[in-house]
């Protein structure tokens, strides 16, 4: 039997700790629908926001994987991480956590429904977050699939930050874009500030601009319209969602154009 595809989910949501929505339902049951043909081991990453209870939610903090210093800057930000089960399977969520970034009552806007300033930087330390966690826990993916505003910066930190590490020197990234405005832009300031190695022509786009950019493949939400006729669109649909994951996974292993 050929090894498990290990697939790392990183998403700004995910339910039942975020509320239901097209994004959230996908990630909730794509891991869960491609772990149970054997196939693949799954892992999920996700801020731990101030809206998501740890006591309702269970979660406890992982000592061994919390505290590292994350990079932003002329700054760094301590790095929590905690975990716990989707309610009804045996999936684990690691929840990535900062007090500066993340506690908030609110996603990515307050509760008169402005964004926050800060967006593009909470999207960028939970990115560098998640893959320095994979690192410390020394499981190698063969892809990370990255979702919506909150993981549109994976793809780039993979491939200009820590594609030099023999852990990732396989890795592939897929990204979905979500239809969220989270109000921000890779403008200059945002690249030179934080050493963020971008392609000119992305300079002043949104950060979903940047995720399709520098990813090796693209699969679309069901409540997105792909760009193109040829690219995957997952559905609602449980059994649809399995076996597109499926075979896009496959797909991006074998270096097949998706």
């Amino acid at each position: 039997m050929a090894d498990a595809i290990r697939i790392l989910f990183i998403s700004g949501e995910v339910a039942p700790f975020t509320e239901e929505n097209g994004l959230s339902h996908l990630v909730r049951n794509l891991p869960e629908q491609i772990h149970n043909t054997g196939s693949f081991q799954t892992r999920i990453m996700m801020p731990r926001y101030g809206t998501i209870s740890e006591r309702r939610n269970r979660l406890h903090e992982v000592i061994r994987l919390s505290g590292t210093e994350v990079e932003m800057g002329e700054e760094s930000h301590t790095l929590k991480v905690k975990v716990a089960s989707i309610p009804g399977i045996r999936l684990q969520v690691y929840f990535m956590d900062n007090t500066h970034y993340f506690k908030r009552k609110g996603i990515l806007a307050d509760r008169d429904a402005k964004p926050f300033s800060d967006n593009g930087e909470r999207a960028l330390f939970f990115g560098r977050g998640c893959l320095e966690t994979i690192k410390n826990l020394g499981w190698a993916p063969d892809i990370i699939h990255a979702f919506g505003w909150a993981g549109s910066l994976v793809p780039l930190v993979l491939r200009s930050e820590f594609g030099s590490d023999p852990l990732f020197e396989n890795s592939k990234c897929i990204y979905t874009p979500d239809d969220v405005d989270p109000s921000a832009l890779m403008d200059e300031e945002m690249a030179s500030q934080f050493g963020l190695d971008v392609d000119k022509e992305l300079i002043g786009g949104d950060l979903c601009q940047v995720g399709l950019a520098y990813a090796d493949g693209i699969a679309y939400p069901s409540h997105i319209d792909p760009s193109t006729p040829d690219v995957p669109q997952f559905s609602m649909d449980l059994d649809e969602i399995r076996d597109l994951g499926c075979e896009l996974y496959e797909q991006v292993c074998s270096d097949v154009a998706v």
